[in-house]
């Protein structure tokens, strides 16, 4: 079968630039080459891929075979980077996704020691939200993922690292930070709540209300820190989400023992760590263990499939 990664770089560049030719001036390729490669690519797929001759528009079977295509060619240059820097003697490779209140709390005290004992291996750190981070590792875009797991997926194996509870984030001149004790979901009545991401991450009603009657949501997190600041409203979320940005805010804590997020390691169940990702998690592991008492979070350490 002619699945080979030229194949794929053709068809994916045609469907998305709807055109033989463009595709073609991109790859530096002529139309009649890309033509005759996506003629044998159906052929041995067994269905049309596009809807027309004039390739605008996918097929059912060309869409499904675009994401597919598009997730072996993330994993085959994911792959060959890392032949490329163990060639260098650069002893690996690790690719990390994570959310961002893992990446300034958390990832900069592992990379330190990480670095000492494993200086030549290359490093690539990405942010975003957990269901990006899950998006990422499932895609193959990165070998590793750090953050919360709602649902349980097939091509995913979760392993719970923390546990950490959420709190009111509200400004320190505010009247909440004056409280003394956690405080009750009741004391936000009348108080302009703003959404974000990380909140609908958890099961707790109370805030699933909150979060579906916010005026404004927010999912980058420091522009919604940024709002919280200018006095517009408050939010809930984890200490460690403003652990990096605390100047001007408080951290209140809730008394709803349900209202947390657990934080774990994804990654994809049917690929193996090489020895650089292997050695990374340890030191995640190892960091975290250090840091647990001073970040406020509960170490977990049962796996969840």
């Amino acid at each position: 079968m002619r699945f080979s990664v030229g194949t794929l770089k053709a068809f994916i560049a045609v469907a998305e630039m709807g055109s033989i030719t463009e595709a073609g001036d991109k790859l530096g390729r002529t139309p009649s080459t890309i033509s005759m490669t996506l003629k044998a690519l159906e052929v041995d797929v067994g269905a049309p891929l596009f809807e027309t001759d004039r390739k605008n528009r996918l097929s059912k079977a060309g869409t499904f075979v675009l994401a597919q295509a598009r997730e072996l060619l993330s994993h085959h240059e994911r792959s060959v980077a890392a032949i490329k820097a163990f060639a260098g003697n650069q002893a690996g490779r690790v690719d990390l996704a994570c959310v961002p209140s893992i990446a300034t709390s958390i990832v900069p005290g592992v990379l330190l020691r990480y670095r000492e004992s494993h200086p030549g291996v290359e490093i690539n750190v990405r942010d975003a939200d957990s269901p990006s981070v899950a998006e990422a590792v499932e895609s193959g875009k990165v070998a590793l993922g750090v953050a919360s797991l709602r649902r349980a997926r097939p091509d995913l194996h979760f392993e719970a690292l923390f546990e950490e509870k959420l709190g009111i984030i509200c400004r320190a001149d505010d009247p909440l930070a004056r409280t003394k004790s956690p405080i009750d979901w009741a004391d936000l009545h009348d108080r302009t709540f703003l959404g974000n991401g990380i909140s609908s991450m958890t099961e707790t009603a109370e805030l699933a209300g909150l979060n579906s009657g916010a005026p404004i949501v927010v999912y980058n997190v420091l522009s919604l820190l940024a709002l919280v600041r200018a006095g517009i409203g408050i939010t809930i979320l984890p200490r460690l989400s403003i652990a990096a940005w605390r100047d001007g805010l408080a951290f209140v804590p809730l008394r709803d023992r349900k209202a947390s997020r657990t934080v774990g390691l994804i990654t994809r169940s049917i690929e193996r760590h090489s020895p650089a990702e292997e050695a990374f998690v340890a030191q995640l592991r190892l960091t975290l263990k250090d840091k647990a008492t001073e970040l406020g979070i509960q170490m977990l350490g049962r796996p969840k499939r």
